[in-house]
């Protein structure tokens, strides 16, 4: 048999939950609440696209060649070659996941600088103020021996970008340092190496200071210029010094553009990054 159920007895709602003119204090706590959450995500939204913000593109005319360029801080650029345990990263995925787990907001990663037959950074290499590799001045083949070659370096949180011998005649100390070549611009002039002429067209990658020293990290995204045009696409940005990175194998990586993923593996790398 159905059994007749009788009807619940509720009490009624207390004033506060149905009182929509005058405050509470559940109220004032929820409409709180609301405001920092908020407050919170515009926050958020605001420090990713100022990351993204850092990014931009560049053609140059004649040839026509496209450029990616990400602006950075000095003191947010850091050099990685291998971790506290002394294995190397060899890959942007390893550098970004050891980055990230260390509460670091990655604005791009890139290869640094060309290294040598034992898989080592093919000259200077200093990182927190310590010389893991020396300045290397001997005479060789490859773009890296192309005279100048030069160093990038931070002190004190500001970035300089010097001919070999020029820095080593100042002496300098830095927290970060990297030597590569050839340099592709001083002071304003390209290499009097280049010629236009000359047959190497390659995917490559720089690293250059204007005259008012705002740091740019160059990329090849369309074309394959020579260093001659390279160093002129350079110059067309604004680079009044400017060093080669490397070549062909050179990639990077920048949150919401590029992945991190690549074939060959890398020695040194270069990362731009802020403590979250």
């Amino acid at each position: 048999m159905w059994k007749t159920l009788k009807p619940t007895s509720y009490k009624p709602l207390p004033n506060w939950a149905t009182n929509t003119k005058t405050p509470t204090n559940v109220g004032v706590f929820l409409k709180s609440y609301l405001m920092k959450k908020t407050f919170f995500l515009l926050l958020l939204c605001f420090v990713c696209e100022n990351l993204v913000a850092n990014y931009r593109t560049f053609r140059q005319s004649s040839p026509s060649i496209e450029y990616g360029v990400i602006e950075a801080n000095p003191a947010d650029v850091k050099l990685h070659w291998k971790n506290a345990q002394g294995v190397p990263y060899k890959s942007l995925t390893r550098l970004k996941n050891a980055l990230e787990a260390n509460n670091q907001q990655i604005i791009m990663l890139m290869n640094a600088g060309i290294y040598d037959k034992n898989h080592q950074p093919a000259g200077l290499w200093v990182e927190k103020g310590k010389i893991l590799k020396p300045l290397n001045r001997h005479k060789g083949k490859g773009n890296f021996h192309i005279q100048p070659n030069g160093v990038l370096f931070i002190q004190h949180n500001k970035a300089q970008i010097l001919a070999t011998q020029a820095y080593q005649q100042q002496k300098i100390t830095p927290q970060w340092a990297l030597q590569s070549g050839p340099m592709l611009i001083i002071n304003g002039k390209i290499n009097r190496q280049f010629r236009p002429t000359l047959e190497s067209p390659h995917k490559r990658n720089a690293v250059c200071l204007t005259k008012n020293h705002r740091l740019y990290f160059v990329m090849t995204l369309q074309g394959e210029p020579n260093m001659y045009y390279f160093a002129q696409g350079l110059a067309q940005l604004g680079c009044y010094n400017a060093l080669y990175l490397d070549g062909s194998i050179s990639n990077w990586y920048i949150p919401k553009q590029f992945n991190s993923f690549h074939w060959h593996e890398f020695v040194g790398m270069i990362s731009v990054s802020q403590k979250n």
